[in-house]
């Protein structure tokens, strides 16, 4: 099936899992699905859909990814800290400052083998201050040269990907709508900002969480239009799913242009339907094309079958 003619209805929706809290972030793996919980950690879901919760203390996870050791390093919404959890649940901190001064709202860390890039909301806590204030977000590398700021001036920076190739750092700048990348360069700077398809998502369409796909498609999940969007490979934008709840769209938005929203308003924008406030999009099944996404609202995660497969 070309991606064009691919749309999702409420009834291909199914649910994954219970029992967790505010699932974020997704990671398929060989071991299992995981989810970020917060119970303080990441959890682990049986094929029956059983959570197993692994690490302890971290003050609202968010995005996570894995280290080839089995281990995760998971972002610290609340507390501004990036945290390693071990295999055998230990959890220490691995990164809160970055020359003495602290990070910021950090959302996710993106492990690039010995390399850790990890994208900051916004350098003021709590992270809601991005909806109401200029741009602050940014992107941090983490190496073996220590931690330092390599894109600056974001407006709350997202997820943050490489691609499939190894050549391109993805972000997510929610507030201004658009998916962008960077090259990747040999000492582990970043070359300009180029925007990844349309230059605006649309009204409302704040881009959360993304992942690639064997066509190389961009998925999309948009967190306040409860959405599914896919950029193509050609650069064209694709809506497969969006249930809007419009009310609360419009009264975030008005409030977001008086500089008054907050991330109550934001949450408002849930839908009664299956999808609700997507966050994060993982591939996997036996043949890549179970899609499960993450959500803040639900203790559930949301699944779908794709036409391809993800990477």
């Amino acid at each position: 099936m070309n991606i064009h003619d691919f749309t999702l209805q409420p009834t291909y929706f199914d649910r994954f899992g219970h029992g967790l809290s505010r699932p974020e972030c997704v990671w398929v793996d060989n071991d299992g699905i995981w989810a970020s919980d917060a119970r303080g950690g990441v959890s682990r879901l049986s094929q029956a859909g059983e959570p197993t919760l692994l690490g302890s203390g971290i003050g609202t996870p968010n995005g996570f990814s894995r280290r080839q050791d089995g281990s995760f390093v998971v972002a610290g919404l609340d507390d501004g800290a990036v945290y390693t959890i071990g295999p055998d649940g230990t959890t220490t901190v691995l990164l809160k400052e970055i020359d003495g001064q602290p990070i910021g709202a950090v959302n996710y860390p993106c492990v690039d083998g010995d390399r850790v890039w990890i994208s900051v909301m916004t350098t003021d806590l709590p992270w809601d201050e991005a909806l109401r204030g200029p741009a602050k977000g940014r992107i941090v590398l983490l190496d073996d040269r220590g931690a330092r700021v390599v894109a600056d001036g974001l407006h709350l920076t997202n997820e943050v990907k490489v691609s499939p190739d190894g050549d391109y750092l993805y972000a997510a700048e929610s507030l201004q709508r658009r998916i962008v990348r960077f090259a990747i360069r040999d000492d582990g700077s970043l070359g300009e900002r180029e925007v990844v398809g349309p230059d605006d998502l649309g009204e409302g369409a704040f881009p959360d969480g993304f992942t690639f796909d064997a066509d190389g498609n961009i998925w999309v999940t948009i967190i306040c239009r409860n959405g599914l969007y896919v950029i193509t490979f050609e650069g064209e934008l694709h809506v497969v799913y969006e249930d809007v709840n419009e009310q609360a769209l419009q009264t975030l938005l008005t409030a977001q242009a008086e500089g008054s929203a907050t991330q109550e308003l934001m949450g408002r924008c849930a839908a009664a339907g299956p999808l609700v406030l997507p966050t994060s999009l993982a591939f996997g099944g036996p043949d890549g094309r179970d899609a499960f996404v993450g959500s803040l609202a639900t203790p559930h995660l949301t699944s779908f079958r794709s036409p391809v497969c993800g990477i």
